[in-house]
């Protein structure tokens, strides 16, 4: 199984309706036992003030570490990437673990 990005709003939901459990950095699916490794990341959703996206990140997902060697600011649900301000989507990044 790929990677996977899960918003914090939907966490939320999930870990509400007890689908889900998180300890630590690790979730766990409550309906089969599988578990990920989560890394916080943000969703490139739409462009704030340009029209060209040169960077081509918009429906991309990025970890903090990727951020952070891009050079981008992130704060809340926007970031700058040099000059370009993009909206994003706080969440995780969701990598399997290993059954057994």
């Amino acid at each position: 199984m790929a990677r996977l990005f899960i918003s914090q709003a939907r966490l939320d939901n999930w870990t509400f309706e007890e689908r889900v459990a998180v300890k630590g950095d690790t979730m766990t699916l409550s309906k089969d036992g599988r578990s990920f490794k989560l890394s916080p990341a943000v969703r490139f959703v739409k462009l704030a003030g340009a029209d060209i996206d040169p960077h081509k990140l918009i429906g991309r997902v990025k970890t903090e570490d990727q951020l952070a060697q891009m050079g981008a600011e992130h704060y809340l649900e926007s970031c700058l990437v040099g000059e370009i301000a993009y909206d994003v989507q706080t969440g995780w990044v969701g990598l399997p673990l290993p059954t057994g």
